[in-house]
């Protein structure tokens, strides 16, 4: 079904009742399909990326240690755009379940927390940002997990000025 269809199926339902749970619920689904086109936007975008680094990695500069700690902060980063494009676009926040998306962030931040205090003790006792020329891999995946961290706090920012979006409107 393409967008243009959709939207004429969500206007017929929403003229036939007008201010109900069927409008919130149409809203809803939009939203999902545009994070689902930007999310194979952001798919593209990390393949690209990924292939851009091996080929790099394997025929002109090594930057990482490990291709595997090269992938994670690809990815990560890759996320962290996906979610800045959601935000710009409007869909981020979903209008049925708010609570799931800001439990979820919070639980992001916690997860990604607890794994970067192993790092920083790691990298402090040997001492090691760069091994052969390359970030070492405790480095890379640290900057991999302060990113991820990054992400939870921008999807937290973006849920509370939904919250405080709504709230001014329900006052009006």
């Amino acid at each position: 079904m393409s967008m243009k269809s959709f939207d004429k199926f969500c206007e017929r339902l929403i003229l036939a009742e007008p201010n109900s749970k069927c409008e919130k619920e149409v809203f809803d689904e939009r939203q999902k399909q545009i994070r689902l086109r930007l999310g194979l936007e952001a798919m593209t975008v990390c393949l690209m990326a990924v292939l851009i680094n091996a080929m790099l990695s394997e025929f002109f500069v090594r930057w990482s240690e490990h291709q595997f700690a090269a992938i994670l902060l690809i990815m990560v980063m890759c996320l962290f755009y996906w979610l800045i494009r959601c935000a710009a676009s409007g869909c981020w926040v979903a209008v049925v379940n708010m609570r799931a998306q800001r439990n979820s962030s919070i639980l992001m931040i916690c997860i990604f927390l607890l794994n970067l205090l192993r790092y920083p003790v790691t990298i402090y006792e040997e001492g090691i940002f760069a091994a052969d020329g390359t970030l070492s891999d405790e480095f890379v995946l640290a900057l991999t997990l302060i990113t991820g961290i990054l992400c939870g706090i921008f999807s937290l920012c973006v849920i509370h000025r939904a919250e405080k979006t709504n709230e001014s409107e329900e006052t009006k």
